[in-house]
Protein backbone atom coordinates (compact mmCIF):
# COMPACT_ATOMS: atom_id res chain seq x y z
CA UNK A 1 0.00 0.00 0.00
CA UNK A 2 2.75 2.48 0.80
CA UNK A 3 6.57 2.36 -0.37
CA UNK A 4 9.10 3.34 2.55
CA UNK A 5 9.39 6.85 1.66
CA UNK A 6 5.36 7.31 1.69
CA UNK A 7 5.91 6.32 5.58
CA UNK A 8 9.02 8.30 6.44
CA UNK A 9 6.82 11.27 4.91
CA UNK A 10 3.74 9.90 6.71
CA UNK A 11 5.67 9.54 10.36
CA UNK A 12 7.55 12.58 9.76
CA UNK A 13 4.35 14.65 10.26
CA UNK A 14 3.85 13.36 13.39
CA UNK A 15 7.15 12.87 14.82
CA UNK A 16 9.61 15.75 13.42
CA UNK A 17 12.70 14.22 15.16
CA UNK A 18 12.52 10.35 13.52
CA UNK A 19 15.71 9.61 15.54
CA UNK A 20 14.02 10.41 19.06
CA UNK A 21 12.19 7.38 21.00
CA UNK A 22 8.70 8.23 21.12
CA UNK A 23 5.79 8.06 24.30
CA UNK A 24 2.73 6.12 23.51
CA UNK A 25 1.04 9.28 22.83
CA UNK A 26 3.31 10.01 19.71
CA UNK A 27 3.01 6.33 18.61
CA UNK A 28 -1.08 6.95 18.43
CA UNK A 29 -0.81 10.43 16.82
CA UNK A 30 1.71 8.46 14.01
CA UNK A 31 -0.65 5.49 13.87
CA UNK A 32 -3.59 7.58 13.69
CA UNK A 33 -2.09 9.66 10.43
CA UNK A 34 -1.07 6.75 8.62
CA UNK A 35 -4.36 5.20 9.06
CA UNK A 36 -5.91 8.58 7.71
CA UNK A 37 -3.54 8.25 4.84
CA UNK A 38 -4.16 4.78 4.09
CA UNK A 39 -7.84 5.19 4.44
CA UNK A 40 -7.34 8.51 2.01
CA UNK A 41 -5.81 6.47 -0.35
CA UNK A 42 -7.85 3.22 -0.55
CA UNK A 43 -11.01 5.57 -0.32
CA UNK A 44 -12.35 3.21 2.16
CA UNK A 45 -13.97 4.60 5.85
CA UNK A 46 -12.04 4.77 9.09
CA UNK A 47 -13.10 2.98 11.79
CA UNK A 48 -14.30 4.00 15.02
CA UNK A 49 -11.68 2.92 16.87
CA UNK A 50 -9.25 5.99 17.78
CA UNK A 51 -10.80 8.64 15.99
CA UNK A 52 -8.84 11.40 17.73
CA UNK A 53 -5.06 12.64 17.04
CA UNK A 54 -5.03 13.78 20.91
CA UNK A 55 -5.37 10.70 22.76
CA UNK A 56 -5.16 10.59 27.04
CA UNK A 57 -5.50 7.50 28.77
CA UNK A 58 -6.09 7.92 33.00
CA UNK A 59 -6.69 5.30 34.85
CA UNK A 60 -7.29 6.62 38.38
CA UNK A 61 -6.77 4.03 41.12
CA UNK A 62 -8.35 4.25 44.67
CA UNK A 63 -6.07 3.29 47.68
CA UNK A 64 -7.93 0.31 48.63
CA UNK A 65 -7.43 -1.28 45.24
CA UNK A 66 -3.58 -0.60 45.32
CA UNK A 67 -3.03 -2.19 48.58
CA UNK A 68 -5.00 -4.99 46.99
CA UNK A 69 -2.96 -5.67 44.23
CA UNK A 70 0.21 -4.81 46.37
CA UNK A 71 -0.92 -7.63 48.56
CA UNK A 72 -1.29 -9.70 45.76
CA UNK A 73 1.86 -9.45 43.95
CA UNK A 74 3.86 -9.47 47.21
CA UNK A 75 2.54 -12.53 48.64
CA UNK A 76 2.61 -14.06 44.82
CA UNK A 77 5.71 -13.12 43.85
CA UNK A 78 7.19 -13.64 47.62
CA UNK A 79 9.87 -15.78 45.98
CA UNK A 80 10.96 -14.57 42.98
CA UNK A 81 14.71 -14.20 42.82
CA UNK A 82 14.64 -11.95 40.09
CA UNK A 83 12.40 -9.13 42.25
CA UNK A 84 14.05 -10.22 45.44
CA UNK A 85 15.08 -6.71 45.90
CA UNK A 86 11.69 -4.96 45.09
CA UNK A 87 9.37 -6.82 47.37
CA UNK A 88 7.79 -6.53 49.29
CA UNK A 89 6.10 -3.51 48.26
CA UNK A 90 4.74 -0.75 50.48
CA UNK A 91 1.34 0.23 49.56
CA UNK A 92 1.70 3.14 51.43
CA UNK A 93 4.00 4.40 48.83
CA UNK A 94 3.76 4.71 44.46
CA UNK A 95 6.31 1.73 44.09
CA UNK A 96 3.92 -0.08 42.52
CA UNK A 97 3.63 2.11 39.77
CA UNK A 98 7.28 2.35 39.44
CA UNK A 99 8.04 -0.87 39.80
CA UNK A 100 5.06 -1.41 36.58
CA UNK A 101 6.62 1.20 34.53
CA UNK A 102 8.80 -0.99 32.15
CA UNK A 103 6.63 -4.24 32.21
CA UNK A 104 8.53 -6.78 33.93
CA UNK A 105 6.59 -6.87 36.83
CA UNK A 106 3.45 -7.05 34.68
CA UNK A 107 4.80 -9.38 32.66
CA UNK A 108 5.75 -11.98 36.18
CA UNK A 109 2.04 -11.26 37.06
CA UNK A 110 0.39 -12.97 33.92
Amino acid sequence: MFNEDEIKTVLGESNSDMGEEIDFEGFLRAYLNLQTHAIEKSGGTKSSFLKATTTTFHHAINESEKASYVAHINNYLAEDKFLKDFLPIDPATDALFDLAKNGVLLWLVR
